[in-house]
């Protein structure tokens, strides 16, 4: 069992006992709602947790927010809390069938959440029924303590794998404060109305389908964006059987460098997909220059440097990858202030931008070009590490290292073989 295996369990384990104390705690207050109102919110639960938007590679989120929010301000939270408990264990354990530790960790995790949630509004509701208005506070306060201690336990985890713990929190929280913000006012809606009667909730369907399908399709953008841009940069690599499926290799070492620097999983996927079009500006690049089988002359060379900024404004043409277009831009700005296109220097380089310099000059000092052979990858690592600290952010280049690319040093007489080699 390795280390990181055991903080997990640990950590469940302890999420376990905290959500066990917390359900006795709030059973101890009294609860509220009767066996059909338990199996009505739990079908519902089970359905919303069912409706899951993958985000990430390995991260998402469902409907299930509205059902919990509405179970807690209704009748308490330990009712909340078992109805959370049961819907998961439906949905991810019997149905999906997801891992036992992961379904084990979601279970404790939104029972703590929906807990604490249900705690705070029963402290700062006026009492009686539920009133929009009167017990707007409670309801405001309630739902962002459940989105924070959501967010907070997820990062907790996440951390454990050797990630940022505040790096994690903050995307997370960006990535999921808008949806949670539209299904907070939905959740107070239905535990609103079904007050006067369960079939109100039937008339909540279309509009929870309304907000999975925008979900969706937010989602789905995302992707067929960067499948847009993936294919104008492979339609630049085939341009040249010497580069080849280059981006392609790069986006794989970036991949490798960014999580052995510990980088959040949605950074670390933003980074990749700028990495796999970094060439973007290439495309309209005349084949006389960039098939040119010598040296370049100064107008030429100025002619391939103006691609960073044309890629970066092609692919800021597309407005879910705005982000990402900084590291195409700076992917050839060196560490000591003397690359292009703005001469940015150290830190002030985005950390993606610097990543994508070292994994594409390693992959460009071993391919074959029209102008020259293929250098060893001995020989290149030799470069990497002499240009750490000037071209290189020396951390990337260590990090590049340690991700197992690491090769036996040549002797150091073949190190003047590759001088040329670390401008690109």
């Amino acid at each position: 069992m390795t280390r990181e295996t055991r903080s997990t369990i640990l950590l469940i384990t302890a999420l376990w006992i905290a959500a066990a104390a917390l359900l006795l705690y709030a059973m101890s207050l009294g609860t509220s709602g009767s066996w059909s109102d338990f199996l009505i919110f739990l079908c519902v639960a089970t359905l919303a947790e069912l409706w899951f938007v993958y985000t990430s590679r390995e991260s998402g989120m469902s409907l299930s927010f509205t059902v919990h929010f509405a179970a807690a301000v209704l009748f308490g939270p330990a009712f909340a809390m078992i109805v959370a408990l049961a819907g998961l264990l439906i949905a991810d354990g019997l149905i999906r069938r997801r891992p036992a530790v992961r379904t084990s960790f979601n279970m404790a995790q939104m029972a703590i959440a929906v807990g604490l949630c249900g705690l705070v509004f029963q402290r700062l509701s006026p009492g009686g029924q539920l009133n929009l208005v009167a017990d707007f506070p409670a309801l405001a306060v309630s739902a962002f303590v459940y989105l924070l201690m959501n967010d907070t336990l997820v990062a907790v985890v996440l951390s454990i794998r050797g990630r940022s713990f505040f790096q994690e929190w903050k995307l997370s929280m960006r990535e999921i404060l808008l949806p949670y913000i539209s299904m907070a006012p939905l959740g107070a809606l239905v535990a609103y109305t079904y007050q006067t009667s369960p079939w109100t909730l039937v008339f909540f369907t279309p509009l929870v389908l309304v907000i999975y399908n925008g979900f969706k399709l937010f989602v789905n953008l995302q992707r067929e964006t960067d499948d847009a841009l993936v294919a104008l940069a492979d339609s630049i690599d085939r341009r040249d059987q010497y580069t080849y499926q280059h981006s392609q290799r790069v986006a794989a070492q970036v991949g490798e460098i960014a999580r052995h620097l510990g980088l959040p999983a949605r950074k670390i996927d933003l980074i990749v997909a700028a990495a796999r079009v970094h060439d973007l500006g290439k495309i309209g690049t005349d084949n006389s220059v960039l098939l040119k089988p010598s040296s370049l002359t100064p107008d030429e060379r100025l002619i391939i440097q103006a691609h960073s900024a044309d890629g970066e404004e092609l692919a800021g043409k597309f407005s879910m990858f705005r982000e990402g277009r900084r590291f195409i831009r700076h992917h050839h700005e060196r560490w000591d202030g003397k690359g292009y296109p703005d001469g940015l220097a150290g830190t002030h380089i985005p950390l993606g931008a610097r990543i994508i310099t070292v994994a594409d000059c390693y992959d460009a000092m071993t391919s074959d070009r029209p102008y020259r052979k293929a250098l060893p990858p001995d020989i290149a690592i030799i470069e990497l590490r002499r240009c750490a600290g000037t071209q290189f952010d020396a951390q990337v280049v260590e990090a590049f290292l340690a991700a197992g690319r690491e090769r036996p040093e040549p002797a150091l007489h073949l190190v003047p073989q590759a001088q040329e080699s670390c401008s690109s």
